[in-house]
């Protein structure tokens, strides 16, 4: 049975492999990476990212914003682990329609426009 487009979209898309051609990661990074938890992940970059703004962090409400970048970074990894909207929805937990509504809001097709050709 062939997949529709819609149903397909997700199918070998890669975060990995998109920041690697961004030049941001490599093999390395991503090993050194996986031995960090979440937190200490987020708190690594926060740390990183005030030293080199002088503690501005951005401009924006970090507190009130922090559930939304995390749903974001969610909803990146779930694109890049599944093969396509069926099972993206099924770990997320969350409805078609909702789906359609983070696709647009998040831009993925934009984000991975190179690799959806």
């Amino acid at each position: 049975m062939k997949e529709t487009r819609a149903e397909g979209f997700s199918r070998n898309l890669s975060f990995s492999s998109k920041l690697r051609k961004e030049g941001k990661s490599n093999e390395a990074f991503e090993i050194m990476l996986s031995t960090l938890t979440l937190e200490e992940l987020i708190a690594l970059k926060l740390e990183c990212s005030s030293r080199l703004t002088s503690g501005r962090l951005y401009g924006f409400n970090l507190w009130h914003n922090t559930v939304n970048i995390a749903k974001e970074a969610v909803y990146n990894a779930v694109i890049s682990i599944s093969n396509n909207n069926r099972e993206s929805r099924r770990i997320l937990g969350i409805t078609e329609q909702t789906f359609n509504t983070l696709k647009s809001r998040y831009k993925i097709r934009d984000s991975y426009s190179e690799e959806l050709e």
